[in-house]
Order: C-alpha cells, then sequence, then structure tokens
C-alpha cells in the first residue's frame, strides 16, 4: 500500500463549539487503484482529501505515505513532497492567465527538484499531446473551452509524474462528453500504475472507479474493497 490512513477524523473549534468535519476513517490505497469517495454536502469529502494529500492535518489518526506519517512532516517538506509525488485536479481549472498553455503545465518544474529544461520542455509537450492539445500551445486560458482548460490541467497534474492524483469533481463544471475524456484518462493512468483517488457527486464518474467509499453525515458507509471506516 502506498498510502495508509489508520482511523483519521477531523474537526475544527469554532468559538465554544467544536464542529465534527470528518468522522472517524480507516482506509489504504494501493498502486493502480481508482478510489471514488462520495457522499452528500457536509459529509467531509474534501476535508478527507486535505487530509490524504497533506493539505491539512487529522485531528485524531495518521495518513502515511509510504510508511511516513503525513502530519510530521514541516509545511516546506511537505510541500515539496506534494509537488513530486501528488497531482492535483479541481473542479474549477486553476491556470495562471497571464501565461500560455505550455506555461502553465510547466509550472510544477518551477519548484522542488531542478531539472533540464530542455527536458521539461519535451516532457509537457508530451503530455499535451497525450491530452490532445498539442496545437494549443501558446494559447492562453482565456481563449479556451472549459474542456480545454481542465486538460490542461491534467497535463500539468501528470508533470513530474506522480504516485497519486488527487482529483476533487473533475469533471463538476463539463459537459457529458468533456467530463467522459477526463474520467478515461484517469482510468488510463491507474493502467499505467498510478493511483487516483477522486471526490465526486457523479454517478456516471462513480463506475470509472475500482472501489468506492460513501461518506454521510454523522456517519460511514463502506463499500467495494480495502476500505473500512469506524
Amino acid at each position: 500500500m502506498i498510502l495508509t490512513a489508520e482511523k483519521i477524523s477531523r474537526h475544527f473549534v469554532i468559538g465554544e463549539r467544536q464542529v465534527q468535519a470528518l468522522d472517524t476513517v480507516t482506509l489504504s490505497v494501493s498502486a493502480g487503484a481508482f478510489l471514488v469517495i462520495t457522499g452528500p454536502s457536509g459529509s467531509g469529502k474534501s476535508t478527507l482529501l486535505n487530509l490524504l494529500s497533506g493539505f491539512d492535518k487529522p485531528s485524531t489518526g495518521s495518513v502515511c505515505f509510504h510508511g511516513r506519517g503525513l502530519e510530521t512532516l514541516g509545511n516546506r517538506e511537505a510541500a515539496l513532497l506534494r509537488n513530486k509525488a501528488f497531482g492535483f485536479i479541481y473542479q474549477t481549472p486553476h491556470l495562471l492567465a497571464d501565461k500560455t498553455v505550455l506555461e502553465n503545465v510547466k509550472l510544477p518544474f518551477h519548484y522542488g527538484e531542478w531539472c533540464d529544461q530542455d527536458a521539461v520542455t519535451d516532457r509537457c509537450l508530451e503530455l499535451l499531446e497525450y491530452v490532445g492539445l498539442s496545437d494549443l500551445t501558446d494559447r492562453y486560458p482565456s481563449t479556451l473551452s472549459g474542456g480545454e482548460m481542465q486538460r490542461v490541467v491534467f497535463a500539468r497534474a501528470l508533470a513530474r509524474e506522480p504516485e497519486i492524483i488527487f482529483a476533487d469533481e473533475p469533471t463538476g463544471s463539463l459537459d457529458a462528453m468533456n467530463a467522459e475524456k477526463i474520467l478515461k484518462m484517469l482510468r488510463e493512468q491507474t493502467e499505467m500504475g498510478r493511483s487516483v483517488i477522486m471526490v465526486t457527486h457523479d454517478n456516471d464518474a462513480i463506475q470509472f472507479g475500482s472501489s468506492q467509499l460513501v461518506l454521510r453525515k454523522s456517519r460511514l458507509v463502506e463499500k467495494g474493497r480495502c476500505i473500512t471506516g469506524n
């Protein structure tokens, strides 16, 4: 297992009140797995994704990547790990408006370990060809459709060859045709050995996963394999 979460939960203190954002969850993710996390608003889906990717720390329990607890990492160390080992796709494409498509895909190489710039360009051009945007390298985000922008984000998420792709409602703002393109590419990545952890409310997207975790408010229901909840 490359990623495990052992009895993690998350609560916040607001004034004198404690708000439970995520009930206790235990899970494990192997290489090539496609875990789909579903549930109603307020059940903790995005909170869980933030804990699994190291953007937040659990109130209880531990998240381990290759056996190392993410909560033990400092902010800089966690950021470098995310840049190197994780890729991210969100519902809203976060692209820099003043950068071209190619420059946006290159952004992960501005941080972390130095890479030869010619090799970086070749890598990013290959990824843009993979997502079907090789003819749009010099375009700016404002000239792209929503589906095209999300494919730029997909290419950027693969830039440093991550072990895990975290996708938070990646098809939420797309039409059916573009949504299917994104989901098929995510599944292709799992066939290549990468893991995908995806939050979605789309019933059509769920079928692309290899296992499913269903969160409920104040309780957790489990389906699929390699998932347990308490």
